[in-house]
């Protein structure tokens, strides 16, 4: 199985219950929706090669590129990282699950090198993920809420979100849903997406993040709004997490 990469690096992940951890990053070419908020637009298109780096070096590789081989990239920067030795490979996007077949292939040659699949997913196709669980570790579901796409069906987007977010726990998977706040979305539409996920209250890590200013949103999330989306969360006991790595000045 191939599919288009954009890059692969070590870092430390910025996002989620695992904030802090070093980490490698594999990112895929290609998104099928336009955050507005995105802070990746130079992956929107697949390019003919990608960038492998670590600390002060980098290389360059073909697309598209084998499971396997990008396993074994995945792999070398595990050992070799700056930021020490990672466990994790956070597999992101662009959108992963346009390659489900990848995805199942890359997790497989991940977990023989003894480390984990964190994919992380615009969870917009619940077959595709299906196909990819047996070999995820953890899933990270962005919940895109209207007003946070400036293309793309955000109630769609939604109720996929709601149905990825089903699959994983039935299969015993960890995981963290996501929601990007910014200063266009409504409270009601943030109410009814909790109402959505309700069923799932006590099996996932609700991640608040405010928005950092970028692309299409231009200011940072009133602290008065957080305030009361925490609020309405309540119940969900959710972590608000900004983007650390933006805060570390970090990839």
């Amino acid at each position: 199985m191939k599919a288009p990469l954009h890059e692969v690096f070590a870092s430390i992940q910025g996002e989620g219950r695992y904030v802090g951890r070093s980490m490698v990053f594999v990112r895929v070419a290609v998104c099928p929706i336009r955050c507005r908020y995105c802070d990746t637009p130079e992956s929107f298109e697949v390019q003919p090669s990608f960038e492998v780096r670590a600390g002060g070096t980098a290389s360059r590789h073909e697309n598209p590129v084998r499971a396997e081989t990008a396993a074994e990239l995945a792999a070398g920067l595990a050992t070799g990282s700056p930021y020490g030795p990672a466990s994790f490979v956070s597999l992101t996007g662009g959108e992963p699950l346009l390659y489900p077949g990848f995805v199942a292939a890359f997790g497989t040659a991940l977990h023989s090198h003894g480390l984990a699949l964190f994919l992380e997913t615009a969870a917009l196709d619940p077959e595709a993920l299906r196909e990819c669980l047996p070999v995820v570790d953890h899933l990270s579901a962005d919940y895109k809420l209207p007003g946070t796409l400036s293309r793309g069906d955000s109630a769609a987007a939604g109720e996929s979100s709601r149905a990825c977010v089903a699959a994983a726990i039935a299969m015993g998977r960890t995981v963290d849903v996501k929601m990007v706040l910014t200063d266009e979305v409504q409270e009601a539409d943030f109410v009814s997406a909790l109402e959505k996920l309700a069923p799932f209250r006590g099996a996932i890590e609700l991640v608040l993040q405010p928005v950092t200013p970028a692309r299409e949103v231009l200011a940072p999330l009133p602290q008065s709004h957080l305030a009361r989306f925490v609020q309405l969360a309540a119940e969900f006991e959710p972590r608000v997490l900004p983007q650390m790595h933006k805060q570390l000045g970090l990839d």
